[in-house]
């Protein structure tokens, strides 16, 4: 060659000591500067693997360059194009080594793979018969290295990624996908390696932020495997999408399923609801505030037309004035829809939208404004605002406790169902002791046509006893000062020194008026209806109804009252008795005209 000539269309091999081809060059225009430098001009290299593979790695093309033949290098300030197995490179300066395998992309960088990394987030399964995915890599800069297992790729400086609908940014990212077969083994190889594959890693470095659906997805790191459509993320992972936001150390996704897990350093996972509002025991009247979920793993599914959130491990949660313990938890979302879709296009955004339901279980422990709700099994209902307890459920307010087969809590509401094996039971504060010694009247002969007063006896005051009622029914009334409890079906009353039964019950308790009370409730009044039966040591008490005033000491009865023991019986309409007076009054009236009146034992000697 003769320096500073040019030579047209050349072509130049370069061998390595074994023999074989390490590459080619050609071009429209060769000059030869000396023994150490060419320029060509029209640039077309041909890079091989150099041994018995005899397979092209890459295909270098630029509008001109520099070749340093005895540093077997090549550089370039101008455009380039490159093409290996499943890629395309392009980009504005560069360098190669075919010492080191390795070629440096300076600015512009952009590569395109015939394969996508997007499957990892969402549910690829009804996607069969797509179009081709594709990746495509913005970067300021990329280092591409070759060996015999692998191409190399790490891009740096402002990383822009774009997959099917997924768009990921880092400062950093690196790929690696499989080096090309050879000659040898396309033929040893019953089935070739598919072209559309052959990415096996990608990690994403440094401020990695994901979008993809409706969610925002952002980590430290995030490595992808496309083969097996799967992805995980670390350091300070979250997710966001429309009504949720969802974060801890690390995520993993595969095929549309995502699993957040927290850990001991950092602390546990988490999940806010915000536009889907609070839980809470008063359905969607109580949607008002945020929500926020604390658990040792949140598994989040795509299902047709709703989205699952599963919550592991410790789960809690504070809503509000609610404050909720369970072992585990399910949140069943309706997908939102867009307010004005385009015609033919569905939706694909991941929306938390209308909370269907939520389902608690394993050791649920409730506290809402004092009180206090256990139980097996918990379901809200947010729509239909109400809960469902079961599961040995027990409601306890203070001294008051409630338990039942289950429990159904609505706004303001509780409705409690029992069965004769499993009945509802209410534990209310003590009641006095409303019991009497004696009937005995001041004239034993007489016959009262309005009154009777018994004389008044010395009473041994009993230990009081805790207001127990059972019944199969139990509707539970939160008003503004006070909560009323309406019995019926089999009604059981147990006290101090009192057993009633009755078809139905009201008990009505007021909120303690007294400072420091470690019982919020005071039974203000017991209202005993149909069949009604009181039994008072050897006193047995019949009526219609039945009215108890603790805090007052007394027992009305109404409605064909009988009170009879073995010193006698007495009967009237009315009948009140004052415990704190030590005395009776048997009033006569009602509509049937009841009369007053005494029946005593027969007198020793009557006969």
């Amino acid at each position: 060659m003769t320096p500073n000539a040019p030579i047209k269309n050349f072509r130049l091999p370069r061998f390595g000591d074994n023999g074989y081809t390490q590459w080619v060059l050609q071009g429209a225009q060769g000059i030869y500067d000396s023994e150490e430098q060419v320029r060509v001009e029209g640039m077309a290299m041909r890079v091989y693997t150099g041994d018995e593979r005899m397979a092209l790695e890459l295909s270098l093309d630029s509008p001109a360059a520099t070749l340093r033949l005895h540093e077997n290098r090549a550089y370039s300030e101008e455009a380039i194009e490159i093409v290996g197995a499943n890629f395309n490179i392009s980009g504005i300066g560069w360098e190669w080594s075919g010492a080191t395998k390795e070629i440096v992309v300076k600015n512009q960088t952009v590569v395109k793979f015939t394969q996508g990394i997007a499957g990892a987030f969402v549910d690829t399964g009804a996607s069969e018969g797509a179009v081709v995915s594709e990746t495509e890599i913005h970067s300021e800069r990329l280092v591409l290295r070759t060996t015999e297992e692998e191409y190399y790729f790490e891009f740096t400086g402002g990383v822009h990624v774009v997959s099917n609908d997924m768009d990921l940014h880092s400062q950093t990212l690196i790929a690696l996908a499989d080096a090309p077969a050879g000659k040898a083994e396309r033929v040893a190889t019953a089935v070739a390696p598919s072209e559309l594959d052959s990415i096996r890693q990608i990690i994403a470095r440094e401020n990695v932020v994901i979008v993809q659906s409706g969610k925002t997805v952002k980590a430290d790191e995030a490595q992808f495997y496309p083969r097996e459509g799967r992805a995980n993320l670390a350091g300070s992972a979250s997710i966001v999408l429309k009504g949720a936001y969802l974060s801890g150390e690390t995520i993993r996704s595969q095929t549309g399923e995502i699993i957040i897990e927290g850990s001991s350093s950092t602390g546990r996972s988490q999940m806010i609801l915000t536009e889907t509002g609070g839980l809470g025991l008063q359905g969607a009247a109580a949607l008002t505030s945020e929500t926020i979920v604390l658990a040792d793993t949140i598994t989040m599914r795509e299902q047709p037309g709703e989205n699952h959130f599963l919550f592991n491990g410790s789960v809690e949660v504070m809503s509000g004035a609610v404050q909720m313990r369970s072992a585990r938890m399910m949140i069943t979302a309706n997908q939102s829809q867009p307010a004005k879709a385009t015609p033919g296009e569905a939706d694909t955004e991941l929306k938390v939208g209308e909370v269907k339901n939520i389902v608690a279980d394993g050791g649920v422990h409730i506290e809402q404004n004092g009180q206090i709700a256990t139980g097996e099994k918990v379901t809200f209902f947010p729509a239909d605002e109400r809960a469902v307890l079961t599961g040995d459920p027990k409601v306890t307010n203070g001294e008051a406790i409630v338990t039942g087969q289950m429990m159904e809590l609505k706004p303001k509401l509780a409705i409690i169902r029992g069965d004769e094996a499993v009945p509802v039971v209410v534990r209310l504060p003590e009641m006095p002791d409303l019991g009497y010694e004696t009937f005995t009247p001041k004239d034993t002969t007489a016959f009262a046509e309005e009154k009777v007063e018994p004389v008044e006896m010395p009473v041994q005051e009993p230990e009081l006893e805790a207001t127990v009622v059972t019944s199969k029914l139990l509707r539970m009334v939160e008003e503004s000062t006070r909560t009323v409890f309406h019995f019926s079906e089999g009604v059981r009353v147990t006290a101090t020194n009192l057993e009633t039964t009755c078809d139905r019950l009201d008990v009505i308790a007021r909120e303690s008026s007294e400072a420091g009370s470690n019982a919020p409730l005071a039974v203000e009044r017991i209202e005993a209806l149909d069949h009604v039966v009181i039994q008072q040591t050897v006193r047995t008490a019949t009526a219609k109804k039945a009215i108890i005033l603790p805090q007052e000491g007394k027992l009305v009865l109404e409605g064909e009252a009988v009170v009879e023991d073995d010193r006698g019986k007495v009967s009237g309409h009315r009948m009140t008795l004052l415990q704190g007076q030590r005395r009776a009054i048997v009033e006569g009236g009602g509509p049937e005209g009841e009369r007053a009146r005494i029946t005593l034992p027969e007198m020793p000697g009557s006969k």
